[in-house]
């Protein structure tokens, strides 16, 4: 596959090329497209247009129900399908129209949205599933990309009664974020779309809806922790489709909303995720610069979201989907180009099949997956396609819905840095006769500064509901002897119930320390991850420190600890020796320490409050906030 290539500047992000020859690059583009495109023609029912969600790659038949995400690429794949020649256009409109048809009078589905899994030949919902808002998104954005590309009445027509149909607020259930699903068993799935991911494409359909629009708010609401590995900086988010999937369909280059430049963000992330493999080389057989790719796949123990730092949702086994490598070609067309070429060309028939390239393999397990994904077919075979001609991208361009969301979110051309802020400091005062931890407060001095946490500005995680009724407020003081800190924190409904290491999933403050102030690495015995649980039965506090194999730090007095709680929240204070944190303290330096609230109650809240932590540089690396050791008032510092 090695000829020379033509390299034309389309941006400072994407460089696509143009072949010197036809037997070059574009021929094995080409071949991949192409043969990936089977699963969509062999694998769907051409009664009513729904497509497996995964088939044996090499022979054999399928069992597997059909997968309402995967109809949403088919919906896609046909129109590139009859510009490539390999399928006629009166057969792709007439399977688009079937398609429309049988979502819009027989799927089972609530408010607009469809289940997850339904039953292939009689398009029932199987297995339980879920409403999917993530899926039922997919879905439309292959109808509206169809409709657009078709520019057929019918088409159109369907489209977009089937978009007016879907109640994207009611799927907010009274939230300010999407939830991820809802089943007549049990109602709104836990989970929400409240961090940036595949998310993205849900919200820009539903701030763009012409029946049922959320407010164009909403799309700030997602939160976007920002991270890096090596010095590629971007809002964290590892598995890779979670960053394809929006972009197939969105023209999201040289633009920006005021918050990110998307398509830069996608571009780190994959150079992240490569180099993380490459990093990994030792510890897994084969990783290297062309073989690479972590994304949600098939593995040796089933179906896993892989993923690469940074980030907390990294899995790694030793398990690459070429899908993934592949699937990022808009981001970095050099290292997928190779990537794809290289697992093709080294690993042939283990690998690739009737329906192209296999889902996975785990070359240190000898395993190669044998199915093929829909989701992944998809991502894959359309983004080549963004790559070589740009279509998706141009079609749904034209949407005036997509263009409208746009511009209501507030997308203008240009892009941006992704906004990268000093770690915050907090002044913590010298008290040289030290505090009485009893929870009473009556030694602190009056006024002085505090940190405070709130929902809307420290979410690291989980879920608060509306965000009202959580709020913490953190001070810190020090002498020669202990560093002292308090926390007030305001919560209706606080659980305090679990013990040991566990009591991180009841309401707690936890204190994270970096000693050496070279990045707190998770469960490094030298740094320090602290846990203080009111007790409602007394005033006393269970306390944890997990990354010392859960010794009990009360001990000795190296932490002291007392709670008060009350039906408007809890206290908790208490002094830590600075010789358990193995911290000399002198005046005027900074100690990297960051408090954290974990808050939960009985109905459906389950979110954590952190003050900064922030993932950098190396897997599990974090940066902590700053906490200066004032000067005593009178007398030399020190």
């Amino acid at each position: 596959m090695g000829q020379a290539l033509c390299i034309v500047l389309i941006n400072p992000f994407v460089l696509f090329a143009q072949e010197t020859s036809p037997s070059g690059h574009d021929a094995f583009l080409e071949k991949v497209e192409e043969q990936t495109f089977r699963y969509f023609e062999k694998e769907v029912n051409p009664y009513n247009g729904l497509v497996r969600d995964s088939a044996p790659n090499q022979e054999g038949t399928s069992s597997a129900p059909a997968s309402v995400g995967t109809v949403g690429f088919a919906l896609s794949v046909y129109p590139v399908a009859v510009e490539r020649g390999w399928m006629n256009r009166a057969k792709a409109l007439a399977l688009t129209v079937r398609t429309l048809e049988f979502f819009l009078r027989q799927a089972p589905g609530h408010n607009g949205f469809f289940y997850h899994f339904l039953n292939f030949e009689t398009g029932e919902r199987v297995n339980q599933s879920e409403l999917s808002s993530i899926d039922t998104a997919l879905l439309l954005a292959g109808a509206l990309f169809a409709a657009e590309y078709f520019d057929d009445v019918k088409v159109r027509e369907l489209t977009r009664e089937l978009y007016e149909r879907v109640d994207f607020p009611w799927m907010m259930n009274r939230g300010k974020t999407f939830a991820m699903g809802w089943t007549p068993e049990s109602g709104f799935l836990r989970s929400r779309w409240d961090v940036l991911s595949e998310g993205l494409l849900l919200y820009v359909l539903a701030i763009g809806s012409p029946a049922h629009p959320v407010p164009s708010e909403s799309w700030r609401e997602m939160m976007r922790p920002a991270g890096s590995y090596r010095d590629y900086r971007l809002i964290q988010m590892p598995p890779l489709f979670t960053h394809q999937y929006p972009q197939i369909w969105l023209d999201l280059r040289e633009k920006n909303d005021g918050l990110a430049d998307y398509f830069q963000n996608s571009v780190n992330a994959t150079h992240a995720n490569r180099a993380f493999c490459i990093d990994q080389a030792s510890r897994f057989a084969g990783y290297g610069p062309d073989v690479w790719g972590l994304s949600a796949s098939d593995g040796p123990s089933g179906y896993r979201a892989y993923g690469a730092p940074p980030g907390w949702s990294v899995l790694d086994d030793g398990t690459v989907s070429p899908a993934a490598c592949g699937g990022s070609i808009v981001f970095t067309p050099a290292e997928s180009i190779a990537c794809m070429d290289h697992i093709y060309e080294t690993y042939g028939n283990k690998v690739w099949g009737r329906y192209g390239f296999s889902d996975a393999m785990n070359l240190g397990k000898n395993w190669f997956s044998p199915l093929a994904l829909g989701i992944d077919e998809g991502a894959l075979l359309l983004m080549i396609e963004n790559y070589r001609t740009g279509l998706l991208w141009k079609t749904l361009g034209r949407s005036e819905p997509v263009q409208k969301a746009l511009e209501k979110i507030g997308f203008r051309k240009g892009t941006m840095a992704l906004p990268w802020p000093d770690p915050p400091e907090y002044r913590a005062p010298f008290i040289a006769q030290g505090i009485r931890v009893d929870a009473l407060l009556r030694d602190w001095p009056s006024g002085g500064g505090a940190i405070v946490m709130t929902p809307a500005a420290n979410s690291e995680s989980g879920d608060f509901g509306d965000g009202k009724s959580v709020a913490a407020t953190v001070r810190f003081a020090w002498n020669s002897k202990y560093l002292y800190f308090v926390a007030k924190v305001t919560d209706e409904d606080v659980v305090v119930k679990r013990i040991g290491k566990s009591i991180w999933r009841d309401d707690l403050l936890e204190i994270f320390v970096d000693p050496e102030g070279d990045g707190l690495f998770w469960n490094d015995p030298r740094d320090f991850q602290l846990g203080f649980r009111p007790r409602k039965e007394d005033m006393g506090t269970a306390v944890w420190s997990w990354f010392q194999g859960g010794e009990d730090p009360t001990s000795n007095g190296r932490i002291l600890a007392e709670s008060y709680t009350d039906e408007k929240g809890y206290i908790v204070e208490g002094a830590i020796r600075w010789d358990f944190l193995g911290i000399t303290p002198r005046a005027g330096e900074a100690v990297r320490l960051t408090p954290a609230i974990h808050a939960i109650n009985r109905k459906n809240m389950d979110g954590k409050m952190v003050w900064f932590f922030r993932n950098e540089e190396k897997l599990f690396r974090f940066v902590l906030g700053k906490v200066i050791l004032e000067a005593p008032q009178d007398g030399p510092k020190g």
